[in-house]
């Protein structure tokens, strides 16, 4: 459906010209509605402010923390040794009893039941203290 428009004689008369809206072709002036000047370059540099600032807004926020995170994880893989209690991520809880290789730990989950996984599973080292501080009230 399309909508007709009717321009009377009076108004078509009376709009302005084209050409006296569109600047000269060396003009630098700025008009006076406009805050500034809005060239490619000028948006091209706007662009660019923006993505170095969200660059920099994710590596403080995700990028560096998890950093962080990963090399604390290494340096506790390091530090593990034969005795140690430790929790797998699957949520098991164990003593280790040996290393075999650089990959696998056996795990004494309980008296004679040992367990092989794999060294990367260890999330953390269980201290005594909480382990005894946890207690069952039924």
């Amino acid at each position: 459906m399309t909508i007709p428009f009717v321009i009377s004689d009076a108004q078509a008369n009376q709009a302005p010209a084209v050409e006296a809206l569109q600047p000269a072709a060396g003009a630098t002036e700025v008009p006076e509605g406009s805050p500034y000047e809005l060239s490619a370059e000028k948006m091209m540099m706007d662009n660019l402010l923006i993505l170095g600032m969200l660059f920099f807004i994710f590596y403080f926020i995700l990028i560096r923390p998890q950093q962080k995170r990963v090399r604390m994880h290494q340096e506790m893989m390091k530090a593990l040794q034969k005795g140690d209690k430790v929790i797998t991520n699957g949520g098991l809880i164990g003593t280790i009893s040996k290393f075999e290789g650089d990959d696998v730990i056996v795990l004494e989950i309980s008296p004679n039941v040992k367990v092989r996984v794999a060294r990367g599973s260890i999330s953390e080292i269980s201290s005594d203290k909480a382990d005894g501080a946890i207690a069952n009230d039924n």
